[in-house]
Order: C-alpha cells, then structure tokens, then sequence
C-alpha cells in the first residue's frame, strides 16, 4: 500500500471510471451516508488524467470505460 499522500479520492464516479480504465490502482472505497468516495493510488498520475479529461484532452477506449463506469457502479450500491 502507498502512503497516504500518494492517494487521492474522489466522489464523481467518472472521473473515479477514467482513472479506473487508466489503470490507477484503486485502494478502498469510503462510503459515507449517501455519498461514495473512490480511493486510487498514485496522486501525480491521477491529477494529469483529471486535467486532461476537464480540458477533453484524455482520449479512452469506449467499451472500457462503460465497463469501469458500470463496476464502480456496483461498488456504489452495494
């Protein structure tokens, strides 16, 4: 396990799927009342994605990321 400030979270599940289908290894998924925070590994990594994929830079192969989409969402609501 990484330390702590290599982490990073998140609660938007597609951002959470675009570093899931990137690959970033995800630690642990916090739940907190109705909210749900995904935990991934390599903060440095996972910051680029997230400006990459706000400025629409980030280019992903469709059919894995609705697969990330859907398996975060059954970490959701489980």
């Amino acid at each position: 396990m990484k330390s702590i400030e290599d982490t990073i979270e998140t609660k938007d599940l597609y951002l959470a799927s675009l570093w899931y289908t990137k690959g970033l290894l995800m630690e642990n998924v916090r739940h907190e009342g109705k909210q749900c925070y995904f935990i991934f590994q390599n903060a440095g990594a996972a910051k680029e994605l997230e400006r990459r994929y706000f400025s629409k830079e980030e280019l992903v192969i469709a059919k894995d990321y609705v697969n990330a989409v859907k398996t975060l969402k059954e970490l959701i609501f489980r």
